[in-house]
């Protein structure tokens, strides 16, 4: 599978449930921990919640401010742009 070129990669800040859609009112389909790495796919107009892929989690969406940057990613500014853990972040490779 060959992810979109405009594909970024993130971290999660917390525990977060992964939905079937961007909202809570949309049914819950996994779940992931601080820590975990995922490429973000894209996320909704509002920017508050993202669409990611996961190798422990099936892939749905997250409420974004339990998003942030990758540390050892430096500071590229990429394509894909939410609400995150510290404030508005984009993010990409």
């Amino acid at each position: 599978e060959v992810a979109p070129a405009d594909a970024a990669s993130a971290q999660v800040t917390g525990t977060v449930q992964v939905r079937s859609g961007p909202g809570t009112s949309f049914r819950i389909v996994g779940q992931l921990r601080r820590g975990d790495r995922v490429t973000i796919d894209r996320c909704s107009s509002s920017r508050r919640w993202c669409n990611v892929r996961s190798r422990y989690s099936r892939s749905g969406w997250v409420n974004s401010r339990f998003l942030d940057r990758v540390s050892s990613g430096g500071g590229s500014r990429g394509g894909i742009c939410f609400y995150g853990a510290r404030g508005y972040i984009c993010v990409g490779r």
